[in-house]
């Protein structure tokens, strides 16, 4: 397994975790009673370790520097991570086309190849896609009506008297 070019998930650091202390267990029963020392230096690094791995799984910016941050100061730098790290609700999206999951950043689906972007209409001097709540197109500067609004060349308000 070449570590450089594959990220480090939680599941593989923990299966690594497992396999060293099964390893000082086997050490612990040759009588080199190195289990405590292991068991210590396991709950020292499991902080860093898992902030390491919930920083790449989310997309973290540095994801390293935390793990170092957590490293040096512990539980202290743990529950930090966790009141500033990106809330995993918003880091999701799924495409209305296919279902498939997306990151709310893309303009089109990685599945379908559709776009994500819902347009509001099309602009009626140009037919440039538009968002909700825009009010001008921004590639030909047209005012935008909309579509639920009074007709273009409408006065608003109520009807002149007769």
């Amino acid at each position: 397994m070449d570590f450089r070019t594959e990220d480090l998930t939680l599941k593989k650091i923990l299966v690594y975790a497992f396999v060293a202390l099964v390893g000082l267990l086997i050490l612990k029963i040759f009588m080199l009673h190195l289990l405590p020392l292991g068991i210590l230096l396991f709950l020292f690094l499991s902080p860093a370790v898992f902030v390491l791995a919930d920083a790449q799984e989310r997309g973290v910016h540095r994801p390293m520097a935390w793990a170092v941050f957590t490293l040096f100061t512990w539980v202290f730098g743990l529950m930090i991570y966790l009141l500033a790290r990106p809330d995993q609700a918003r880091g999701k999206a799924f495409c209305p086309h296919c279902g498939g999951e997306t990151d709310p950043r893309f303009h089109n689906c990685p599945w379908c190849g559709k776009s994500l972007v819902q347009a509001a209409g099309k602009c009626p001097s140009c037919q440039t896609d538009l968002k909700p709540g825009w009010k001008y197109c921004p590639a030909c500067n047209a005012p935008v009506v909309p579509a639920t609004g009074p007709a273009a060349g409408t006065p608003e308000g109520p009807p002149p008297a007769p």
